[in-house]
């Protein structure tokens, strides 16, 4: 064996950890977890508060009511495909923070509409959530999935769905007895809705810098598809 051979071998032997093998991948998780939560939280928020939304001064019927998350409910059938496809033409990170300040601009307008007694504007508040709800799910899994192989990966996709559900739990809680503290006004309450997502926001953007610090510790070893990787319509 020539010298250069063996020094290629040392090479392959003592090479660096990737910093995603690390504690702070458990960091991570726990941001990715917590990010998902104001989906959860704000896709439920008309549930717990029906009874309001059915009585005065908003006197929705089950129809109406219902629109609130058929509008949510329908686009998303084909979103999370469309939107996989468009972050690998972008970036999983550039997706992820996109699509979460889609559904973060989306609680903001149905908030107000709530607060302004204005049906059509929930309604297109709901719309624009739901462009951002699934598709920044996806972005974060992505992001996830590079951070956790192996047996590990199934334990990270089960506990972010875990505490992302807690969402759902807060909402069923908070959300009712806000609205009976304002005389069965609804909007103090959805707008604790637009607070958390605006936290989950933040936990992106913790998602996104350490996940960029990460490739540059490692050395720029962001993976990239080449084209014969990327999706493509044959």
């Amino acid at each position: 064996m020539t010298e250069a051979q063996m020094n290629g071998e040392e090479e392959k032997v003592i090479e660096k950890a990737s910093v995603r093998q690390t504690n702070l991948r458990w960091l991570m998780l726990v941001f990715g977890c917590l990010f998902l939560m104001a989906s959860y939280f704000c896709y439920d928020n008309p549930t717990p508060l029906k009874d309001y939304l059915q009585a005065s001064p908003y006197d929705l019927n089950d129809k109406q009511y219902n629109l609130l998350f058929a509008v949510y409910t329908f686009p998303n059938m084909f979103l999370p495909l469309c939107g996989g496809i468009f972050m690998d033409k972008i970036g999983i990170r550039p997706g992820l923070l996109l699509f979460t300040t889609v559904l973060t601009i989306g609680q903001f307008v149905f908030a107000l509409g709530g607060a302004q007694n204005k049906f059509w504007l929930m309604l297109m508040g709901r719309a624009i959530f739901g462009l951002g709800g699934e598709c920044m799910s996806v972005a974060q899994s992505a992001i996830v999935s590079r951070w956790f192989k192996g047996k590990e990966l199934s334990f990270a996709f089960g506990l972010n769905l875990s505490v992302a559900r807690l969402g759902s739990v807060l909402n069923g809680i908070i959300l009712p007895r806000v609205a009976e503290s304002n005389d069965g006004l609804i909007g103090e309450a959805l707008f604790i809705g637009f607070g958390v997502c605006l936290f989950s926001l933040a936990m992106g953007i913790m998602l996104v810098v350490v996940d960029f610090w990460a490739d540059k510790k490692d050395g720029g070893s962001e993976v990239k598809l080449g084209d014969e990787d990327k999706f493509k319509f044959k």
